[in-house]
C-alpha cells in the first residue's frame, strides 16, 4: 500500500529548498567502499512511461538512530540543490534492520539523487545517478522469488524473474572478460571486447547459465538495458581451487599462476606458494584469510558484467586495500590513502555497464604497486 511521507521514524525528510549542492569533490564517500560501515545502501532506477522510480535499500544494525534526507541537484558539482517535498514513497520491506522503498520521481528533471543521512555532527552521502549519459534507465528489472527487485549486478541461483515486459531479449556471452591490468601485464582496450555467444527470447523465468553474463532488453530496437552476471551460489566467495588461484592474479607473477594451474597437483602447488612465501603455517593461513577476504569485498562491492576483483577499482581494493578518502565527479572518482598513494578512475560508458572505472596510470603507479605487492608478500 502506498503511504506519503512521513512514512515511518527513521525517516525525517525535510520540506524546502537549499542554497549549497553536495559539492562530491570535496565530500569523503569513502564510507560505501568499507564493508564494516554501520548503513549500506544499494539502488537501482527505472524509467517506464508513467515516470523515473528508484528502489532504495537502507541496512544498519542502528537504523532507528539515523535521519534521512532525499537531495536532488543537477550534476556531482552543482551550485544548488532541493530537497525532495513530500515525496511518494512505497515500503516494500521494513524488518531486522533493513528497509527496502521504491521513490517515486516522475518529474524530476535533476540528474543526481542524493540521500543524505546523519546522526548528531556525523553527516554521509550516497549519491544515485538518474542518467546515463544522453540515455535513461530502463524499463525492466529483474525480481526474486519474493517478488522483490533484485538490487545487485549479479544473480546466484535460479528462480528469478523480470518486470517491465511480457516478453524480453536476453543477449548471452561467456564470461571470459580479462581481469584489470596489472603494471606486468599487457594494457587491454578501455571498453569490453566480448562475443555474443547466443539470444533467446524469454517471457517467464530464464534459464541462465554459470559464468555467463546476460544483457537482457525489451527488444531488439532497444537502446538500454539490465546487465546480469549469472555467478555460483556460493558468489561473492570463491571456492573451488581453479578459481582461488586465478584470482591470485595480483599476488602473483603469471609464470608463478600457470605453474600452479598446470601442475600435476595444482592443490599441492597452491599450498606449497603460500607455504613458502610466508615460512609457517600460521602466517600463510593469515596471509590467505586476509587476502581471500579483500577478494570477496571487491566481488561484492565492483561486480558489474565481469566479477568485481577484475574490475580496476577491484584490483586497487585487493592490493591496496579500502580508501581512506573517495571523491567523485561525473567523469572521474579519485581515492586517496594515508601512507600518501593516490589514484583516478576515469569513468565511462559502455553497452554492457553503465558506468565502467578504469584506472589512470601515473608515473609512479608501477614503483607503488611493486612497492605494496612486495610488502604483501612479506
Amino acid at each position: 500500500m502506498r503511504k506519503q511521507i512521513p512514512l515511518f521514524s527513521i525517516f525525517a525528510l525535510l520540506i524546502g529548498f537549499s542554497a549549497h549542492a553536495i559539492n562530491f569533490s570535496r565530500v569523503n564517500v569513502a564510507w560505501q567502499y568499507d564493508v564494516a560501515f554501520d548503513v549500506k545502501m544499494a539502488h537501482r532506477v527505472v524509467k517506464d512511461e508513467a515516470g523515473m522510480f528508484v528502489f532504495l535499500k537502507v541496512s544498519s544494525d542502528s537504523i532507528d538512530y539515523w535521519t534521512y534526507e532525499f537531495l536532488l541537484q543537477e550534476e556531482y558539482e552543482s551550485e544548488a540543490h532541493r530537497t525532495i517535498q513530500s515525496p511518494s514513497l512505497d515500503t516494500l520491506v521494513d524488518v531486522n534492520g533493513q528497509v527496502l522503498l521504491k521513490l517515486n520521481l516522475n518529474q524530476v528533471k535533476e540528474n543526481l539523487l542524493v540521500v543524505k543521512f546523519s546522526k548528531p555532527e556525523q553527516f554521509y552521502y550516497y549519491d544515485i545517478s538518474l542518467r546515463i549519459g544522453s540515455l535513461s534507465y530502463p524499463s525492466i528489472y529483474p525480481i526474486n522469488e519474493q517478488r522483490l527487485p533484485i538490487l545487485e549486478s549479479y544473480i546466484n541461483r535460479s528462480g528469478h524473474q523480470w518486470v517491465g515486459s511480457d516478453t524480453l531479449l536476453a543477449m548471452q556471452y561467456l564470461e571470459v572478460a580479462p581481469p584489470a591490468d596489472p603494471p606486468m601485464a599487457d594494457m587491454k582496450p578501455l571498453a569490453p571486447q566480448v562475443k555474443l555467444d547466443s539470444s533467446f527470447v524469454f517471457s517467464e523465468s530464464p534459464d541462465f547459465r554459470e559464468n555467463y553474463f546476460y544483457n537482457v532488453r525489451k527488444d531488439s530496437l532497444a537502446t538500454v538495458g539490465v546487465t546480469i552476471l549469472r555467478v555460483p551460489p556460493y558468489f561473492p566467495e570463491y571456492r573451488k581451487l581453479n578459481e582461488l588461484i586465478e584470482s591470485m592474479l595480483y599476488l602473483t607473477s603469471e609464470q608463478e599462476k600457470k605453474a600452479m594451474l598446470g601442475s600435476k597437483n595444482p592443490k599441492e602447488s597452491f599450498d606449497s606458494f603460500w607455504l613458502n612465501t610466508y615460512s609457517t603455517k600460521s602466517r600463510a593461513r593469515n596471509a590467505i584469510r586476509k587476502y581471500y577476504n579483500k577478494l570477496e569485498n571487491s566481488n561484492r562491492l565492483f561486480t558489474d558484467y565481469k566479477p568485481g576483483w577484475k574490475t580496476d577499482r577491484g584490483m586497487m581494493y585487493i592490493v591496496f586495500g579500502k580508501p581512506d578518502e573517495v571523491y567523485r565527479s561525473a567523469s572521474s572518482e579519485e581515492w586517496y590513502y594515508d601512507n600518501g598513494g593516490a589514484f583516478e578512475f576515469t569513468i565511462i560508458s559502455s553497452f554492457f555497464a553503465p558506468k565502467t572505472y578504469t584506472l589512470r596510470r601515473s608515473r609512479d603507479f608501477e614503483e607503488q604497486w611493486y612497492t605494496q605487492i612486495a610488502a604483501m608478500r612479506r
